[in-house]
């Protein structure tokens, strides 16, 4: 269930969370807005770097890629929109995501799962269930590694019903070994950055 028609049903907006990120990556709420300005600076970095030929390609895969987020219930995508100047180019991205039990149910059975697929805790934070897979995918004839590294935690106040889903994708060379140094840095990187999210309080509501 989305949170608009949550609103709409009069059930309670989920928390909102917050979360370091690495250095030149934002956060981007899943809607037609931040879609948009994402365009544009992309657009703007591909033709000041003599690159129009890109556009077409990176203009169609953002705009899918928005698309699924909000199929899946995305609710933000995390990911670098600058580097250089000392900052380091990190491949990867996050999306966050809203999974709810079906029916109204518990996400007992979706969590265990995970669990019968590897899932683990994320180091000593028992807040996350981690699970982390690879895989090698074809796309346009060029063969592509993609370590994809799913975070599980409960929603507070959920009763286990709802669980925010951070989903982050590690592209990479296809026979990368899974101690690659760029890789591992990678998945060390986003496992901390993720153990920092935090829940913020809820907002008051306009006066009455």
């Amino acid at each position: 269930m989305t949170e608009s028609l949550r609103e709409a049903l009069g059930a309670a907006r989920d928390p909102e969370f917050t979360m370091l990120l690495p250095e030149g990556w934002s956060r981007l709420e899943a809607d037609d807005d931040a879609r948009d300005r994402l365009l544009a600076d992309v657009r703007a970095e591909l033709l000041a770097a003599h690159r129009p030929d890109l556009w077409a390609a990176a203009r169609t895969s953002i705009s899918k890629a928005f698309e699924a987020l909000r199929r899946a219930g995305g609710v933000a995508v995390m990911l670098q929109t600058s580097s250089g100047d000392g900052v380091p180019f990190v491949p990867a991205s996050v999306t966050a995501s809203v999974q709810s039990g079906p029916d109204g149910a518990t996400l007992d059975e979706f969590v265990a799962g995970l669990i019968a697929r590897g899932a683990t805790p994320l180091g000593d934070d028992k807040r996350f269930i981690r699970l982390e897979e690879r895989e090698v995918r074809e796309e346009d004839g060029v063969r592509l590694g993609v370590t994809t590294v799913r975070y599980l935690t409960p929603v507070p106040g959920s009763r286990r019903r709802r669980a925010l889903l951070l989903t982050a994708v590690l592209p990479h060379e296809p026979d990368a070994p899974d101690d690659d140094p760029l890789r591992s840095a990678t998945r060390f990187a986003i496992d901390a950055h993720v153990a920092t999210l935090r829940w913020l309080p809820p907002t008051a509501g306009p006066a009455a």
